[in-house]
């Protein structure tokens, strides 16, 4: 399922920090309207480079980028180095 927050986390060393939500969704919209007015183009250049380009890539592109969104729910990443403590989180 599409993530539909993102959680942003800066802590700094011995701080309360910060923690920010997004609402993603509005993202992802954003992505699907600009997708959905690109299609045409792109499967145009597929066609015309499909023997010799990049014209598979270009076909896979847009499966690929759904999978990729898809799988994002439940992305959980922790970064920390010697002042600052980051967490970005999908949900």
């Amino acid at each position: 399922m599409f993530p539909v927050w993102m959680r942003l986390k800066i802590r700094p060393e011995r701080r309360r920090g910060v923690s920010l939500w997004f609402p993603v969704i509005l993202v992802w919209v954003l992505l699907w309207a600009l997708m959905l007015l690109l299609l045409p183009f792109v499967l145009l250049a597929a066609l015309v480079t499909l023997r010799r380009g990049p014209g598979l890539v270009l076909l896979a592109a847009y499966p690929l980028l759904f999978s990729v969104l898809w799988n994002l729910s439940g992305l959980h990443i922790e970064a920390r180095d010697a002042h600052h403590d980051v967490l970005v989180s999908f949900r």
